[in-house]
């Protein structure tokens, strides 16, 4: 089996790819700006363009969490991460003290709002993280690529579990960030998601998730946003049988008392 990702990348991983590129556009920057120095011409050696460029990009990424996740944390850090970027050059080539004080209180109150909104940005890295790994496990074992997106739920069986099972196989997911579980009408909504955020979620039916009713009844709903990260266009019935298969699978695991081997299962997910 190929080793490639089934899911399109990650947006965490825009962040590395600029910061080497950032990176690399310094070093050239500051070459550049030495040969001009040599030829005699009155500039800082001080890669201004870089900052510049980085504080963008932070502001742009933050604007696009904001759209994509619909969490507004994303916005504020991007915007004074930005700040600090373009603050960051003026700071140290200048000698005012009110030059200087201005980027450490953006520093101060950067930190400060990571500190107090920690439980909300561990919350939605745990359970995207996780989310991706239900994805790309519930993907495994489908080949057939035909058949794309439906905006129905599909029946995928039954669970054999008594109602106190079913309480509790819910709590230990939500505890281990897998899933945000809803209560609505005697049904048992477990959520998940590649783009909305989790946290800000109202009602369940917003995003994908997995609904069992009292009768041990269960459905499927994969979005048609979650659905679109795929890199192929797999059996939209198969995708649903395979989450259907995977929860039923966790479930006997959970009866088992070896509720460990959820957590491993899905970090092994390639």
């Amino acid at each position: 089996m190929s080793n490639r990702s089934k899911l399109r990348m990650s947006v965490g991983l825009f962040y590395p790819i600029a910061m080497i590129s950032c990176y690399i556009i310094a070093i050239a920057e500051w070459g550049i700006r030495s040969w001009l120095i040599r030829e005699g011409m009155d500039i800082h050696q001080m890669p201004f363009l870089t900052y510049y460029i980085c504080g963008a990009f932070f502001i742009s990424m933050g604007i696009y969490q904001w759209f994509k996740y619909r969490l507004w944390v994303y916005l504020v850090i991007g915007i004074l991460v930005g700040f600090l970027c373009v603050q960051g050059p003026t700071m140290i080539t200048n000698d005012y003290f009110f030059t200087k004080a201005s980027y450490f209180i953006t520093l101060f109150v950067l930190a400060l709002f990571v500190i107090l909104n920690w439980s909300t940005l561990y919350g939605q890295e745990r359970y995207e993280i996780n989310s991706r790994r239900l994805f790309k496990l519930a993907a495994e074992l489908i080949v057939e690529t035909a058949d794309g997106f439906t905006d129905r739920p599909f029946y995928a069986g039954e669970i054999k579990a008594s109602q106190d099972e079913l309480l509790g196989f819910s709590r230990f997911l939500e505890g281990k960030y897998v899933a945000r579980v809803f209560h609505e009408e005697r049904t048992i909504f477990l959520t998940f998601s590649l783009n909305r955020s989790l946290i800000t979620v109202v009602k369940p039916k917003e995003v994908s998730h997995i609904s069992i009713n009292e009768s041990g009844i269960m459905t499927v709903f994969i979005s048609e946003s979650d659905y679109r990260q795929y890199r192929r266009t797999y059996n939209f019935n198969q995708l649903c049988q395979s989450i259907g298969e995977v929860c039923k699978r966790f479930m006997e695991y959970y009866q088992q008392g070896l509720e460990a081997r959820i957590i491993t299962e899905l970090k092994t997910a390639r």
